[in-house]
């Protein structure tokens, strides 16, 4: 189903699983930026910069940095100027960075909830992303009952506190939620995909019980890379495990990149084309006897 003349063709299997709340929605860094928060790139650079560091004398920062290694740099960072017994200079940046923007307008979250509800209608979307704003969003919007979980707390997908925003990799403080601990350098994502393994248990768990929908990620996104690379190994040894999706402003070889990882891309010519037809995605999921009449009555009506 194409919601837009100049959007993607939807598929509609995936129409399907959102409608009857068996997709996730896993959002990362590009929803954000569309806001004036940064990509992984954008956040390492103001680290360092407000840090008044510089990777270019340190082998190890310039290489990760080069090859777009951000989580593996900003682990360099730490270890090379943390102080016994106080807490992480990284972090406390990260977090300053990444604070919510004041006055901000979310549309784009808000539709990312309305499109993620379960069968109750309750939101269950989850994200890598740090910051607060799709709780900011709900606040927004009047939602309820919209709780916030965060890496290791995160619910048990398919049990009864399965819904809320689901941050994968951590969420800052806002108000009265709490920040939690964060996957941000390479030793993070090392013990949350490898040593550890919970976020791959947990990615799993979510991919037997339905689709995922990735919303801002590229198909090189250093903050999928371990996730990507956890969910392909798993297909080849479950068969159980459903679809992934990926919606993505295509270019020459970004079909291709998505394929290789297993991964169903579903292009866009811009990011703005995205978002428009997750607009009307949402409206014909919140009532899609009426929006089929308006769009059947503005075809019959034409130019």
């Amino acid at each position: 189903m194409r919601f837009k003349k100049d959007g993607a063709d939807i598929p509609e299997e995936l129409i399907r699983a959102v409608k009857e709340g068996n997709a996730v929605f896993l959002c990362g860094a590009g929803v954000s930026m569309r806001v004036g928060l940064p990509n992984f790139q954008g956040l390492a650079t103001e680290v360092y910069s407000r840090m008044g560091e510089t990777y270019a004398d340190e082998p190890p920062e310039k290489t990760a940095m080069g090859r777009d290694e951000y989580d593996r740099a900003l682990h360099c960072l730490e270890k090379r100027t943390n102080f016994p017994g106080k807490r992480s200079r990284v972090r406390n940046h990260t977090a300053d960075i990444l604070a919510v923007p004041a006055g901000v307008s979310l549309p784009d979250h808000r539709i990312l909830l309305d499109l993620s509800k379960d069968v109750e209608g309750r939101p269950r979307l989850l994200t890598t992303n740090f910051d607060t704003l799709f709780e900011r969003a709900a606040i927004a919007a009047g939602m309820t009952n919209v709780p916030s979980h965060a890496e290791k707390a995160l619910p048990k997908p398919g049990g009864p506190r399965d819904y809320g925003i689901l941050h994968l990799h951590g969420r800052l403080a806002d108000g009265p939620l709490p920040e939690t601990d964060l996957v941000l350098t390479s030793a993070d994502f090392g013990d949350a995909y490898l040593r550890d393994g919970w976020a791959s248990r947990y990615i799993e768990d979510r991919m037997r019980l339905g689709m995922l929908v990735l919303v801002g990620y590229a198909a090189e996104d250093v903050a999928l890379r371990l996730l990507l690379e956890t969910l392909d190994a798993d297909r080849s040894r479950f068969r159980d495990l459903k679809d992934i999706y990926a919606l993505d402003r295509g270019t020459g070889d970004s079909a291709s990149l998505w394929k290789a990882k297993g991964i169903k891309p579903i292009e866009f010519a811009d990011y703005d084309r995205i978002y428009a037809t997750l607009a009307e995605w949402a409206q014909f999921g919140a009532e899609p006897a009426e929006y089929s009449d308006r769009r059947l009555t503005e075809i019959l009506k034409g130019p």
